[in-house]
């Protein structure tokens, strides 16, 4: 038993909602590239009188920019697990509710269950390496808090 392929409408709110998310998502990068920017022109300038607390500002900038973009993809990771249990369980890939960025084809029976098993690998594989990435940063910012001045 095939499920019809999902096909959303293509009008102009399609469009706008894409548009305004992608426009979002530009202004809030470049937002942020503009807060880096700057806290790191602060952390230089003021490595040239004191190191070690241009150090500890540093670390604590690693330790938040990477705990923050490790976490979500973490938790990115986890969401795709969870849905990708459900798409096995129903043989059903991508399984209903799944949130996705336009029109999708719906594949079920064994080529769901198939794609549904590879999903959950990549899913999983994007824990780990994003558990890794947060302990290899937190692991540099301990790094950098430890050293000490000659």
């Amino acid at each position: 038993m095939a499920a019809p392929d999902a096909q959303l409408p293509r009008g102009g709110r399609f469009w706008a909602h894409r548009i305004l998310l992608l426009a979002f998502a530009i202004a809030l990068g470049l937002a942020l590239e503009q807060v880096l920017t700057t806290r790191l022109t602060e952390i230089q300038a003021l490595a040239k009188n004191d190191v070690i607390r241009a150090r500890a500002e540093f670390a604590s900038l690693l330790r938040v920019g990477g705990g923050g973009f490790f976490g979500l993809t973490t938790a990115l990771g986890f969401l795709l697990i969870n849905a990708s249990r459900r798409a096995i369980r129903e043989a059903r890939f991508p399984p209903p509710g799944m949130l996705s960025w336009g029109a999708t084809r719906v594949f079920t029976g064994t080529p769901g269950r198939r794609i549904a098993l590879a999903s959950l690998a990549i899913a999983i594989t994007l824990v780990i390496c994003s558990l890794a990435g947060a302990a290899l940063v937190w692991h540099m910012a301990a790094v950098l808090l430890a050293c000490k001045r000659i």
